[in-house]
């Protein structure tokens, strides 16, 4: 881009650097956001994520911006971007806006309605909500359609889930955590 890095880009040391590469996870039509959001979920607030991409992610963009992060881009090629996300000097911690869960009638069951938010917050709120569930428990999901980037990672996770789609513009989804072996 040509444009001189942030000065807080040339504070943060290299060793506060979290380098993660998705380019070839793209290639491979490989969704990149779990880990993307678990390098950023384990990072301290002085460090900084460069991410490498194909593309501009606009949507992560905008999702860690409302976790407090500032970006900046540098385009090495048509099909190479390199990202930084960090944290001005000053901000507190992570910003992230999110709606709580509501419980349901019994106090096993937790709901997450995402139906309206723009992708990829779908997506955080429901990995958010299944980082906090506890075993035997489960989350009942609202949305407007089956998110399949979703199924991939319930599943790599260990989760159990089943959708029905009640009516048009509504898909439950419920998601059970594994109770712990006896």
């Amino acid at each position: 881009m040509g444009v001189r890095r942030p000065p807080a880009l040339e504070r943060i040391p290299p060793a506060s650097q979290v380098h993660l590469d998705a380019r070839e996870d793209i290639r491979r039509g490989q969704e990149p956001f779990a880990r993307i959001m678990a390098a950023v979920k384990a990072m301290g607030p002085e460090q900084a994520l460069i991410l490498r991409a194909p593309f501009e992610p606009v949507p992560l963009l905008a999702a860690l911006g409302k976790r407090g992060f500032a970006h900046w881009i540098d385009q090495n090629a048509p099909d190479d971007w390199t990202i930084w996300f960090y944290r001005e000097p000053g901000a507190t911690g992570h910003a992230a806006h999110v709606a709580p869960a509501l419980p349901s009638s019994g106090g096993d069951t937790l709901v997450v309605d995402v139906r309206g938010l723009e992708p990829p917050e779908p997506m955080v709120r429901v990995l958010e909500r299944l980082d906090a569930l506890r075993p035997g428990q489960r989350l009942v999901v609202l949305h407007e359609r089956r998110p399949m980037l979703l199924y991939p990672q319930l599943e790599d996770r260990g989760f159990t889930h089943e959708t029905e789609e009640p009516e048009p513009g509504l898909v439950r989804i419920v998601v059970r955590c594994p109770a712990p072996p006896p």
